[in-house]
């Protein structure tokens, strides 16, 4: 059966008497219609659409949406935000795995109406886990992108709240929010709700939150898309781990991302030579998307601020400063020791002795007698 996530919707909405989950689904099942070219049905429910929201007084669909966002009765903070389609310009840059992953929980989505004809039914819960700043925020804001989706992003601040009690309510209040109309929900530091309920430096106001997000997970239809993402995956209930269909864990960029991170974060604004950028992503190595981005702007805003021009070296410079090496201005014989054994011993190819010395401004010959070691040969 064609269209079943948007049938299925409509029709809980007409149940429970929810006009605004009729209204969102109904314009998302037209969108579809016409790009399936079913313009005379879709023309149908337009007039429908039309006739309906022209006897209203107040606004319907997602302006209405994001005009309700619900709130903490306490602090009478928002309880998400939402990153509308017409918005969302994130671009996700990871490994060839991790990006296979994603998109075939985004193709698991699209193919709903075949899954559903068979009796198998939609995935529709991902668990995104890894070190931080890889990507996984990035990674829903890209699949709420290809799905042409608002995406929900729960805030951590009024959602949890000092009150007994408030907390499970809140979460429970945003799952209902977020089946109105069709979006992607994001919990993200999903930790922070999800944490083990057998922490004995826990309280048992852990256990109920924890219970009130597992009820909700189970309650949520799966017509609707729910993506967690946390820093910490040893830290989550077991529980937790059983209500994700889809689990990826997000790694550190490899040599190949590393080179496109470093294409969108200097966008042709300067010019680095495609070998300075090859020599860079090696260097970059076991950083996160989020550092780079860090070192590479900062190296930048450096030269800006003090009108300098921008080279390769300011990026080195930056990296090596991030990662704790001695200060090249007070310790110029440790940092020069440093580098070269970070360059030439840790990483090796493709450093050579000429490639680390036009980094460090040095002669050639400077490098072996700085080495912090015994003999070796040039890596040519």
């Amino acid at each position: 059966m064609n269209y079943s996530i948007e049938i299925g919707k409509i029709i809980e909405g007409a149940l429970k008497g929810d006009s605004v989950k009729i209204q969102n689904y109904t314009k998302l099942l037209i969108d579809k219609l016409l790009v399936d070219g079913e313009e005379k049905t879709a023309q149908k429910f337009s007039k429908l659409m039309a006739g309906v929201e022209s006897n209203k007084l107040s606004p319907s669909g997602l302006s209405s949406f994001t005009n309700t966002i619900p709130v903490d009765n306490e602090s009478r903070i928002a309880l998400a935000d939402i990153l509308l389609p017409a918005e969302n310009m994130n671009t996700a840059i990871l490994s060839g795995k991790n990006q296979k992953e994603l998109e075939e929980f985004v193709l698991n989505y699209k193919t709903a109406d075949k899954l559903n004809e068979l009796g198998i039914g939609v995935s529709n819960t991902l668990l995104l886990y890894g070190p931080p700043g890889c990507g996984k925020t990035k990674s829903a804001q890209w699949i709420a992108k290809q799905l042409g989706l608002p995406l929900i992003t729960a805030r951590l601040d009024s959602l949890i709240s000092s009150y007994l009690g408030t907390t499970a309510k809140n979460i429970r209040v945003l799952f209902e929010y977020a089946q109105r109309m069709p979006c992607v929900l994001l919990l993200d530091e999903f930790d922070a709700i999800a944490k083990a309920r057998d922490d004995a430096n826990e309280l048992g106001e852990l256990k109920r939150i924890v219970n009130s997000l597992l009820q909700n997970i189970d309650a949520m239809s799966k017509d609707s898309l729910l993506i967690a993402a946390t820093n910490h995956s040893d830290l989550l209930d077991r529980a937790v781990w059983r209500r994700f269909d889809y689990k990826i864990e997000v790694e550190y960029p490899d040599v190949q991302n590393i080179y496109r991170l470093l294409d969108l974060f200097i966008n042709n604004k300067f010019d680095l030579s495609i070998k300075n950028k090859e020599l860079l992503s090696y260097a970059f190595q076991g950083c996160s998307g989020a550092t780079i981005e860090e070192i590479v702007k900062k190296s930048i805003r450096e030269c800006v601020v003090n009108n300098e021009e921008f080279s390769v070296r300011n990026v080195y410079a930056e990296l090596f400063a991030f990662k704790g090496f001695p200060d090249e201005h007070t310790n110029k014989k440790a940092y020069q020791k440093k580098v070269i054994n970070y360059l030439y011993k840790d990483i090796g190819k493709p450093f050579s002795y000429d490639t680390i010395a036009e980094i460090l401004n040095i002669s050639k010959s400077q490098i072996k007698p700085l080495m912090n070691c015994e003999g070796g040969s040039e890596n040519e």
